[in-house]
């Protein structure tokens, strides 16, 4: 039973599902129970009799040609047939939308998984029902807002969404970003670009190749990682979130300082409040919390870096997924056209793919997958330390060593960290006694 008290049941087959369910309220038959469906694509029926003759064709056979065909006679009260054919998505009205809030935003995830157009009485019923939301489980909301981002139009079903203010009651986090202006690097307010920046996204998803080189790499890991297509696309939305928190003015140019650390706390509350699972939403708030990261390191690239140390540091935070973020900057540049972008930027944060790619390969993983030179129960023995921070610390500063070349044997490490516990990157640990 999926709703006991509703009774709907429902039957899984192998090549289809079969749902079951009694007439609707104050409904006494069929045509009667469609009319209370969301909309009227959804309200169509044919007689059990004539349809099960043609499940032994199933999959061969679609939904629609079953509908087409003339054979069998179709209940339509309400012209879903025209509109499915048209491409239309229409409520049958605004009573059987308001019965259920959560069929406005079903409207647009039908929009977005099936490239249909919503027609503007059903857009007006939902900016004026778009208060609604507010009684809909956070669950339910969740779902529906997954399958738009799951789809290959989530960026411009957003933007639809926008425009009847339905993402806002939504996300009410955004409405400051509606109309803020931002510096000459931009063409578009804050929450333009940040839809922008999904339409990129999925751009980039599609066709990583006609921005990263070498795009193997790149498209492999979205192969390896296509669960996560949905939340980058949420990281190119939300990256900018907490840009009006941190406006601020500095020598009559506007500044948003440390956007990225408050954005990534608000999208931890956002996730907590629509129930998106504990590790989806610590992966969204990382991107957004490190998504300026390429490009401070752009610098070093102009001056012949970055050095083997920064893109470490950058790699310790990211892990195996610096994919993600390169995927994320890159659609945060795309979005940005305005007179002050540099030409070059989207070619620069190729190049500085390329190099940090290169060094997880060729120098980062292989340490990785070396047995460590010292262990922690080495530094406790040896250095006398505490369980702790320091000794987290001590080996993540011993791995970068390696990296370097600086240390590759036992004793070489022994010896480079007595000398770091000494050195200001240290903590003035007092090794005498060890």
């Amino acid at each position: 039973m999926l709703d006991e008290k509703e009774g709907v049941a429902r039957v899984v087959c192998k090549d289809f599902i079969l749902d079951f369910s009694q007439y609707r309220d104050m409904a006494n038959n069929i045509e009667e129970d469609l009319y209370q469906r969301d909309f009227t694509i959804n309200a169509m029926a044919v007689s059990l009799s004539s349809a099960l003759p043609l499940l032994v064709e199933v999959p061969a056979l679609s939904n629609h040609q079953i509908t087409k065909s003339p054979n069998h006679q179709i209940l339509d009260p309400t012209g879903g047939l025209a509109d499915l054919d048209n491409r239309i998505i229409k409520a049958i009205s605004q009573k059987n939308l308001e019965s259920d809030p959560l069929r406005l935003l079903r409207a647009y995830r039908f929009r977005s998984q099936l490239d249909f157009e919503i027609e503007q009485r059903t857009r007006d019923y939902i900016r004026d029902l778009s208060g609604s939301m507010d009684s809909v489980a956070s669950e339910r909301i969740s779902h529906e807002l997954r399958l738009i981002m799951e789809s290959e139009r989530g960026g411009r079903t957003l933007h639809e969404m926008v425009r009847v203010r339905l993402l806002q009651v939504l996300i009410p986090e955004i409405n400051p970003m509606d109309g803020m202006p931002q510096p000459g690097y931009h063409h578009l307010d804050v929450l333009g670009h940040s839809l922008a920046a999904v339409e990129a996204m999925e751009d980039l998803i599609a066709n990583p190749c006609n921005k990263f080189f070498p795009c193997g790499p790149m498209e492999h890991w979205i192969a390896e990682n296509s669960a996560r297509i949905p939340d980058l696309k949420w990281a190119a939305f939300l990256h900018d979130i907490g840009k009006p928190s941190c406006k601020g003015e500095k020598q009559g140019r506007t500044t948003f300082y440390r956007h990225d650390h408050k954005g990534s706390d608000m999208v931890l509350v956002i996730g907590k409040r629509l129930r998106w699972p504990k590790q989806e939403t610590i992966f969204v708030a990382k991107l957004a919390r490190l998504h300026m990261r390429p490009f401070h390191l752009l610098k070093d690239i102009r001056q012949g870096g970055p050095t083997k140390r920064a893109m470490r540091r950058l790699l310790a935070e990211t892990g195996a997924d610096y994919p993600a973020l390169f995927l994320l900057a890159m659609a945060d540049s795309m979005a940005g056209c305005g007179p002050l972008k540099p030409l070059e930027l989207d070619a620069e944060l190729a190049g500085l793919w390329e190099k940090v790619h290169t060094f997880y390969q060729d120098w980062l993983k292989p340490v990785k997958m070396r047995p460590r030179l010292l262990t922690g129960h080495d530094l406790q023995r040896i250095f006398e330390l505490s369980p702790g921070p320091l000794i987290g610390k001590s080996l993540d500063a011993l791995e970068g060593a390696q990296v370097e070349g600086a240390v590759s044997t036992r004793d070489e490490a022994v010896s480079w960290l007595r000398a770091w516990f000494d050195s200001d990157e240290g903590t003035g640990v007092d090794l005498s006694q060890s």
